[in-house]
Parts: C-alpha cells; sequence; structure tokens
C-alpha cells in the first residue's frame, strides 16, 4: 500500500510467504549459521571459568557444574602474560601490512587488468592470479619449504651455483616477516581484484570516452574517475577487513613455518597461541578468553571505522 510518496512495507510473514522459493534457498545458510556462528556461542563461557573437567560428565556438565567461575582472571593472565605484547605485535604488524598491501596492489592489478582488450589474456591473467586463494595452506606450506629446504631447497642450490652459502631458513627469523607478507599478498591478491575489477566494469564507459575526447591521459582517468568511483568499494572492504585487525590467517602462520621453534618470535600471533593453548596444553579457558578478546576488539574497531568512515563520506560507509 502506497502512502504518499511512500511504500508501507508488508509483514514479515507476508513476505516470506510470497518468496517462498527465495526463502528456501537461504534455509542451508541459515541453518550453517545457525549451528557453526550461534549454537557454539554457550562456548564464550569457558573464558570465564576456571575449566576442570571430570572424567566421564558431559561437557555441559562440566562446564557449568564443576567448573568455578573465574571472573575476568583468565584476561588479567593473557595481558600480563610476558608473551602477550610481542604476539599483540606481530599481529597488528601482519594485518596492518596485509590490509595496506591487500588494497593497493589488487586495485592496481585490476587498474591494469582492464585496460587490457585481449579477452584471452585478461582471462588467463585472472586465472593465474586466482587460482592461490583455492589452495590450501598446507600445500602451500611444503611448496615454500620445497624452495627453502637447507640441503634439496631450489633456493639453496641456485645461491650455491652462484657461489654463496646456503641459507638455514627455517632457524632464520630475519627473512620471515617479509617473506609471510608476501606470501600472504600472493595468495589474496587475485581474489580482490576480481572484486575490484567487477566494480571498475561496472563504471559508465561513457565517462572514459567524454575524458579521452577532452585529452586526458590513463593517469588522469585513474585519479579522477576509476579512483572516486571505487572509493565506496574500497571503504567497505577496508571496514570489514578492520573488524578481524586481531584475527590472523592461521594457516599463514602455523603451516607455512611448519611450526619452527626458531620462528616463533616471529610467526607467534594470537591465533596460533590459541591453538597451542588448546591443543597443547589442554588450557580451554585461555584459549577462549583470547579468543572471546579477539571478538570484542575487531568488533569495536568495526563500529569505529565505520562511524569514522560514515563522518568522512556518508554513501560509502555500512549504514
Amino acid at each position: 500500500m502506497k502512502t504518499g510518496n511512500f511504500t508501507k512495507s508488508k509483514p514479515t510473514k507476508h513476505r516470506i510467504r510470497h518468496n517462498k522459493q527465495l526463502a528456501l534457498m537461504s534455509l542451508p545458510a541459515i541453518v550453517w549459521y545457525a549451528i557453526f556462528c550461534y549454537l557454539p556461542l554457550f562456548g564464550v563461557a569457558f573464558a570465564f571459568k576456571h575449566f576442570t573437567p571430570v572424567p566421564g560428565e558431559s561437557l555441559w556438565k562440566n562446564l557449568f557444574v564443576n567448573s568455578s567461575w573465574d571472573g575476568t582472571a583468565n584476561f588479567r593472565f593473557l595481558l600480563r602474560s610476558s608473551d602477550m605484547p610481542k604476539i599483540i605485535g606481530n599481529t597488528l604488524f601482519y594485518n596492518i601490512t596485509a590490509l595496506v598491501l591487500g588494497i593497493v596492489i589488487p586495485v592496481i592489478l585490476a587498474i591494469l587488468l582492464a585496460e587490457v582488450h585481449s579477452k584471452k589474456f585478461a582471462g588467463f591473467v585472472q586465472m593465474v592470479t586466482v587460482l592461490p586463494y583455492f589452495i590450501s595452506w598446507v600445500i602451500v606450506g611444503y611448496c615454500v619449504y620445497g624452495f627453502l629446504a637447507t640441503d634439496e631447497g631450489l633456493v639453496n642450490h641456485v645461491l650455491m651455483a652462484f657461489g654463496a652459502s646456503g641459507v638455514q631458513w627455517y632457524q632464520s627469523p630475519q627473512y620471515w616477516r617479509v617473506m609471510l607478507v608476501a606470501i600472504e599478498v600472493w595468495k589474496s591478491a587475485g581474489y580482490a581484484m576480481v572484486i575490484y575489477l567487477c566494480a571498475i566494469t561496472a563504471i559508465d564507459r561513457s565517462l572514459y570516452e567524454s575524458a579521452t575526447l577532452d585529452g586526458a591521459r590513463f593517469r588522469d582517468k585513474v585519479r579522477y574517475i576509476t579512483l572516486p568511483l571505487l572509493h565506496p568499494t574500497i571503504a567497505t572492504i577496508f571496514i570489514l577487513r578492520t573488524g578481524s585487525i586481531l584475527t590472523s590467517d592461521f594457516g599463514l602462520f602455523y603451516q607455512v613455518p611448519l611450526d619452527s621453534n626458531s620462528l616463533q618470535s616471529v610467526t607467534q600471533t594470537l591465533d596460533v597461541y590459541v591453538y597451542k593453548a588448546l591443543m597443547q596444553q589442554a588450557n580451554f579457558s585461555y584459549s577462549a578468553a583470547a579468543s572471546f578478546l579477539q571478538s570484542i576488539v575487531g568488533t569495536a574497531l568495526l563500529i569505529i571505522t565505520n562511524a569514522i568512515i560514515r563522518k568522512i563520506d556518508e554513501e560509502s560507509s555500512l549504514g
């Protein structure tokens, strides 16, 4: 029913009844989120408990009956840990670097690829750059090992062929900050490039034609047409990635360095710490507290970043 210039929204039940097919299509996603995202939320209680499981008892009873409440003791232990500043520093360094490079490099690739007139070549470039995104970190880790192995690695063979001595890569942490960032960009840049490329292809081509008639060069078109119209897409991805600033890619920092003890000073991030606390020390409380801290900080940063973007350009915010 229309009233003036406004349309009265229909009740939810009415909309679902008249969009049964769309509702059925969304049902698997709703079930997936309910099972894997909302049902496990009771596990947040681990962060506030001194978990002491009794053999033979159910998880529910062990958590809510046999374990005592510790309040914020687990969080205080985490923040007072001597390793925590280094772990948080590593996490922030890698995520901020990946955030910047993960936007700049894909945008440059998308802009350059949009200028390629050969569809076959453009399709080939897209396939080559997107393919790494679908490769498992386990496979990437073994490929990296094939290049960097001390005795049989390709890199050391090349170095020795030129008269240089081989490097014990998995005992040399000074090289790994750059390597891990490069591997992260290599794996994710192609997928992000496709997103920006779709946004570029949606830009009205008459704008570029008019700019060409006015004598604009390639860099002028990029500066005054492409980048301003890409701004909402860049802002959206920036906001979403800011929300995961304390969440690192576990596979990158655990599988690729093969969990080498010599590299822990540069590969130990919050996600690796949570995994080791859970699997090696069976410390459910500390790992849950660290994960909960990640979620709280990430949510706060997402809200703050979105508010800042809204102040700068309301159309580029998430609402």
